[in-house]
This record gives structure tokens, sequence and C-alpha cells, in this order.
């Protein structure tokens, strides 16, 4: 008995495959074929106008003064969407619909039919380079961190020695994580271990003994986990922030130890982004003291004086409204969480009829790059009652002034400063010219590869051409389920790149076939053989392949990322095509063939 007649034996007749597997392959065949005709279509700038369902009078002539037109106005439930031809009109249509106090955001209309929209499909989102924008490097001041951190230790110490009446010791900070107890002359060191050691927490400063002092430092674990939470922390915010700017398909990844990058697809005009995303901006309530306090200027130069604590910080802020008041001046309305409403409620009922003081902080870079603060009393008012979570702060110069403040209060104050390393602006004209130039390479590539296949392997070439469509079809369909997922143009070379790593597929299972077919053997054993044969082969090549997509997927950041996504893809969707899509083909068509000699 023959080999191939005991694998008969035992597995059934070859060359063929189970309905189940069949039913698997053309159910993610049409799902992601599917999904991927959305991007085809392709799709144009477009604002949403959020609250209204038609231009107002005031809007239309906005427009027709800058000469713009919308080639289509689609009304919804509660919003209406502007769809222009091109991103100058998109741009243009926004500021003059924002200065009209509009809200408004930049969206890409689907040019895809309805029936596809409202089954969840949409297009692939497109990086920077092929939508063009603007893309900011901003680096977080992980400095302020340590030192808001070792100068918190420095006031808790100083009050645990006031309380527990320690005179004369020096507590000062001395570096950026670094805090120095110089104990009186004399005194025994015992009762200063017994104050301090409660406040080293648990294991976040490490102390050290040296003659006439005790040393604080901080440790290395607090020191890291103290700049990712800053950074972490940041990178939400701004996201919040880039939201509220109506800005809907912007990226904000982290890039390094301490840097946020963010790209802004369609924003050719980043200003106002980097005004709002560069400032670091907090609003705190004190208590007006009327002497020993910390004078701090108002609008008019006037010093104010204030408590060295605040009563109330912006992190209890949920929720900032800007509006005019009922005497025509600009006011924000906050709204605090449930522990902020609880201790402005107490506060405010112990010092009714006594001043209190909104003040504004901003983080800004000077000429030098160096961030400053500027610190100003924005407000002071009289308590004339018990306050809750809600309440007005008034003294605002304008209302562009007020709707900015409640921005960032919305958006939260962020934990450390942020300074604008770099910036970037790729016009919508250049990504035009890299959607056309990937696009362009993908197709000749294709065209090539299916000259090649068709003229060296005949039949089988056309199989292998009816795959590789397939896996370019499922590896666009899987880009746009993906959530998250951006094609760059980088991305693009990924694709082309999987597509010729797939003809490497075919090619080495056709000519194990091949190879068969010379030794005299039957097309029907020749095609069972050459795909059990090169199975292993391709096998260790696509994981091997994979391993190093996926290492550099999590260590790389935007246009590596943007490769090795497509490069993961691409490998799985060509080993499904590749093995199990074209035996699917072939095995009805001559995989029961009992000919020696065929021109394949």
């Amino acid at each position: 008995m023959t080999n191939q007649t005991r694998r008969r034996a035992k597995h059934g007749a070859i060359n063929r495959m189970s309905r189940w597997r069949y039913a698997l392959l053309l159910l993610m065949l049409a799902t992601f074929t599917f999904y991927s005709l959305p991007t085809f279509f392709g799709e144009q700038p477009s604002i949403g106008l959020h609250g209204q369902t038609a231009l107002s009078d005031a809007q239309a002539h906005a427009l027709a003064e800058r000469h713009i037109a919308p080639r289509l106005v689609i009304a919804e439930a509660d919003r209406l969407e502007l769809v222009f031809t091109s991103q100058d009109e998109q741009q243009g249509a926004k500021l003059a619909l924002d200065a009209l106090g509009a809200s408004t955001t930049l969206e890409f209309h689907a040019n895809a039919p309805a029936w596809l929209k409202a089954l969840g499909a949409a297009p692939i989102k497109l990086g920077l380079d092929l939508r063009g924008g603007s893309q900011l490097l901003i680096a977080v001041d992980t400095d302020f961190v340590l030192e808001r951190q070792t100068s918190n230790l420095v006031d808790s110490l100083r009050s645990a020695l006031r309380e527990a009446r320690l005179r004369g010791a020096v507590v000062q900070r001395i570096g950026l994580d670094k805090v120095a107890v110089t104990l009186p002359a004399g005194e025994p060191a015992a009762p200063y271990l017994s104050l301090i050691r409660p406040e080293l927490g648990q294991g976040q400063w490490q102390l050290e003994r040296e003659a006439g002092r005790l040393l604080l430092t901080l440790s290395p674990k607090e020191r890291s986990e103290l700049i990712n939470n800053a950074v972490s922390q940041n990178q939400t915010i701004l996201q919040k922030r880039i939201h509220e700017l109506g800005i809907v398909e912007a990226a904000v990844q982290r890039q390094g130890q301490s840097a946020i990058r963010i790209e802004l697809p369609g924003v050719h005009n980043p200003k106002q982004a980097k005004e709002v995303l560069g400032a670091t901006a907090s609003l705190a309530f004190y208590e007006v003291v009327p002497e020993g306090g910390v004078k701090v200027a108002d609008r008019s130069g006037r010093p104010i004086p204030l408590a060295r604590k605040p009563v109330l910080t912006g992190e209890h802020i949920v929720d900032a409204r800007a509006s005019m008041g009922e005497s025509g001046q600009p006011q924000v309305g906050i709204v605090l969480d449930g522990a902020g409403g609880s201790v402005m409620s107490r506060f405010s009922r112990l010092h009714v009829g006594k001043p209190m003081a909104s003040l504004f902080t901003e983080y800004k870079s000077n000429g030098e790059g160096k961030l400053i603060a500027r610190s100003e009393v924005i407000n002071v008012a009289t308590i004339q009652t018990a306050l809750g979570s809600q309440f007005r702060i008034t003294g605002l110069a304008s209302m562009s002034e007020a709707q900015d403040l409640a921005m960032l209060l919305r958006a939260g104050a962020l934990t450390a400063p942020l300074k604008i390393l770099e910036e970037r602006s790729i016009g919508p004209t250049l990504g035009m010219q890299n959607i056309e130039a990937g696009f362009s390479a993908l197709a000749f590539g294709m065209a090539g590869m299916a000259l090649f296949m068709i003229l060296w392997y005949r039949k089988f070439g056309w199989v292998a051409i009816t795959a590789l469509v397939a896996n370019l079809l499922m590896q666009v369909g899987m880009l746009a389920l993906l959530p998250g997922a951006v094609l760059t143009l980088p991305g693009i070379a990924g694709l082309v790149l999987t597509v010729g790593m797939a003809v490497d597929t075919h090619v080495l299972i056709f000519e194990r076939i091949k190879d068969r077919l010379r030794e005299g053997a039957s097309l029907a054993s020749a095609i069972d053989f050459g795909y059990r044969s090169a199975f292993r082969t391709i096998f260790d090549a696509n994981i091997t392949t994979l391993i190093s997509a996926v290492i550099l997927y999590s260590v790389g950041s935007g246009p590596l990322q943007g490769f090795s996504i497509t490069l993961i893809l691409g490998l799985i969707s060509s080993m499904i095509t590749g093995i199990w899509g074209t035996r699917a083909i072939i095995n009805p068509l001559w995989g029961q063939s009992s000919q020696t000699l065929l021109r394949v």
C-alpha cells in the first residue's frame, strides 16, 4: 500500500475541504469586503454644526462673503452638516461660523451610500501625511512635578513641626527631589525622626542621616511613577481639550518618557490649538486675609492679600459655562463635584460677609523657551450667603476670555506645564499627492505581480491574482474595523510589502507542485504535496515576520506604528488567502485530476 493510499484510507480523499471551512472563508471574505467598500467611495471635508438644523441668515451671509458655497447640506435631528469640495473651503467656513458663536466640528463626509453607513461601515481614517494638517510635539515639564512633590513635603514637615512645638529646625528643599531638615545644635535627633518617619509614606522617600541634619530623597520608583502619571494625565486632558476645539479625528499619543505627539488632521491653521493645548491654566479660590497672606495683583495692579492655602482647587470643577450676566457682563458658571461642593458650602457658611478671591494661574513659554507662571486675581467677591456646588465668577474682560476660561476648566487643569518642542504642517495638496503616489505604487506593484504570475503559472496564476485581490480587500476591511487604526503613507508601504509577501506564498506552493509533476505524480497528488510541504516554510517565515512587526508596533510610534499595523494585518490575511483561499479554488477545479502532465 502506497503512502498516498494509506493517507486516503486514514483521512478520506485528498484535496477536499469541509463545508464549514468554505462557509467560514466566505463569511470572512464577505464581511471584510463589505467594510472595505466605504473606503473606495472616498470622502469629502465637512463641518458639523451642533444644535441647529438650518443655516441662519447671518451664517449664510458670512459664507457668501467668503465666496464659500457648500456642495451638500445635510440636516439631521439636532445637527447640520455642510459638505465642501476642498479643505480650504472647510477651514474658511469654520472660521466664519466660529466668529458668529456657532458650535462647529471639523469632519469628513463619507461618499458611501446611506445603506452602507446605516450598517456601520465607515472609511479608513487617514493619517496626517495623507489627510494634511498639523502636528505638535509637546514636552511635559517633569521638573515641575518633582518640585511640587518636594514642596508639598516641605510644607507638611513644617506644619508637623509647628504642631509638635519643635522649634529651631530648618526645613528646606535642596534640589528637585531632596529635602533637608537641619536640626538645632546640640539637640537629639530622636524626636525629629519619630515625627518625620510617618511622612515617608510607603517607600516614597528615602531617609539619610548626616551630621546635624536629616536628608529625605525621592525614591527612584516614586520618581518614575510621578513622571509617568503626570504624562498620562496630561495626555488624557489634552484629548479632552482637542474635543472641545471640535477636532474629531485627532490623535494624541505618548512619545518617549515625557513627550506627547498630537496630530490634527484637517487643521492647517493651528494657532488656536497651540494656544489652548500649550496653556496650563487652573482656577483656585482663596480666602482674602487682612494681613500676613501672600499678595497677588489683580487686573488693575492692586495687591490682594490671599491665604497661603486655597479653599478649593480646580480639580473639583466638573463643568464650566460662559454666559452674559444680568448686568451684561461676561461670567462663568461653575459646577463642583460632591466633595468640592461640601468644602465650598462649609467654608462659605463660616465666612458670610467676608471676601473670597478667584485666582487664575497660567504657565506660558517666554522668549527663551522657559515656562513662566503668571497668576492674577480675576475676581474678589463678598460671600453673601452659603454657596453650594454651583456658583458664578465675574470680573472677566470679555466674552471671548470667558469662553476660553470655561473651556480650559471643562477640559481640566494640566498636572504639569507644557512646552511645544516642534510644530509641523502638511498642506491638503501635499496630502492628496501622498495618497495618489502611495496608491499608484500599490496599483503598479499589483499589476506587475499579476502579469508575472499569469505568464509563469498560467491557470494557477489567475487563482493567485484572485487571492491577491481578496487579500487587499481583507486588509482594507480589517483596517476599517480596527478601533483607532489610521492609514498613513508608511502604512501604504506596508500594504505593498504584504502583497509582495503574499506572492511569495503562492510561488512556494506552485513551485512545489511543479516539482512533483516533473517527478511523474498526478496533478491531485502534486497539489496535495505542494500545499503540505510548503506550509511549514510559509508558516515559519510569516510567524518570524509577525513577531518583528509586533515588537516594532510596541516600541515605535507614529509612522512606525502605521507601517507595522498594516504589516501585521497583511501577514494574517495573506496566510488565509494564500493557503486556505487558493486551495478552496484549486481543489474543486483540479484537486481530483489524475493527469500527470498539465500546463498550469
